[in-house]
């Protein structure tokens, strides 16, 4: 994740863990998700296999490169990530 925060700057986003679901297993293992805090609602499952390839394919989408413009106040603003992770108040 720490690659696609260094090339994805300006973005942010973070990994969490799934909630456990109503009558799930004790003991079960958990299940990771990576939320995008620019695209509010917008919470991806790692893939394929161990990769976050399914998650750069968002980072690359028109309308989240124009919410992270949008925030960063800058229209031509490079891809990027950002490393400190929620927004303020997320």
């Amino acid at each position: 994740m720490q690659e696609l925060q260094a090339k994805y700057e300006h973005d942010r986003f973070g990994a969490i863990i799934r909630p456990p679901q109503p009558g799930a297993v004790a003991g079960a293992p958990r299940e990771w998700r990576i939320k995008c805090y620019d695209c509010p609602g917008k919470v991806y499952t790692p893939g394929p296999e161990e990769t976050l390839q399914n998650f750069e394919v968002h980072l690359k989408n028109k309308r989240h490169r124009e919410n992270v413009n949008a925030r960063v106040g800058n229209a031509a603003a490079p891809s990027s990530a950002n490393p400190g992770g929620p927004p303020p108040g997320a």
